[in-house]
């Protein structure tokens, strides 16, 4: 009977240890879930810090290509009306020369996309849980995507236009490389003609200013919607990462 009694002592303590070894473990598990959670959160904030830093400068650059692709429409327009005007007094020369250059440089377009990409990458825009930021997030490098496709479209375009005129003679004659060599590039300026304007390589030339007559509005409503967009992100972002604490 005593030994029946200390087993079944034993066998309760026995038990009442192993319960509480499993609570521990549990609690343990928790605490650890929870660290892990916490810790996830907090890669997530920085990511999306590191994101919002991207969108300002992006914006900066937006905003100057923006200036620079409006101006440009407008100088091409101006470089147009003087060729069919057959106005080529030295001032309108240098239009018509800025114009030419302003479509054939190509200008670098520097958007950053290096925090959206490692957000990506990491795995932890699972555990974004906020529609509204994830849905700018992408609408915002969607536009930057769309921006760099139709700038490179409009450059390849314009490099192909150029080595026609160079083919065809029109370039060397307009710019009269023989007669003026080494020219600093700030210098150049063409001698546009009554003769070049019969010259097939006119038509080359005003294809060139038509298209940049068209940046605006065209292109110049995808950099407008670029700043809009990253605007409307870095303060869903703020807004997030302060809601989040």
């Amino acid at each position: 009977m005593l030994t029946e009694n200390k087993f079944s002592k034993y066998l309760i303590y026995a038990i009442g240890e192993i319960i509480l070894v499993v609570i521990g473990i549990l609690i343990a598990l928790q605490v650890n879930n929870q660290n892990n959670i916490s810790a996830e959160k907090q890669a997530l904030k920085n990511y999306l810090g590191k994101i919002a830093q991207n969108i300002n400068d992006d914006i900066e650059v937006g905003q100057f290509m923006l200036k620079s692709r409006t101006e440009q429409s407008a100088l091409c327009a101006n470089a147009t009306n003087l060729i069919a005007n057959r106005d080529f007094s030295e001032n309108s020369q240098a239009i018509i020369t800025n114009a030419f250059f302003a479509m054939i440089i190509e200008q670098s377009i520097n958007f950053n996309k290096s925090g959206f990409e490692s957000l990506k990458n990491s795995g932890y825009l699972q555990y974004l849980d906020n529609s509204n930021v994830e849905k700018l997030i992408y609408n915002y490098y969607n536009t930057v995507d769309n921006i760099l496709f139709e700038e490179s479209s409009c450059q390849v375009w314009a490099n192909d236009l150029e080595l026609e005129l160079q083919k065809s003679g029109f370039f060397s004659e307009w710019l009269e490389f023989e007669n003026r060599p080494n020219q600093k590039l700030n210098e150049i300026l063409g001698n546009y003609t009554d003769i070049l304007c019969e010259h097939k390589g006119n038509d080359i030339v005003l294809t060139l200013y038509f298209r940049g007559f068209l940046f605006d509005p065209y292109l110049t409503d995808w950099y407008k919607e670029q700043i809009t967009l990253g605007k409307e992100l870095l303060k869903a972002i703020e807004e997030y990462k302060n809601n989040k604490g």
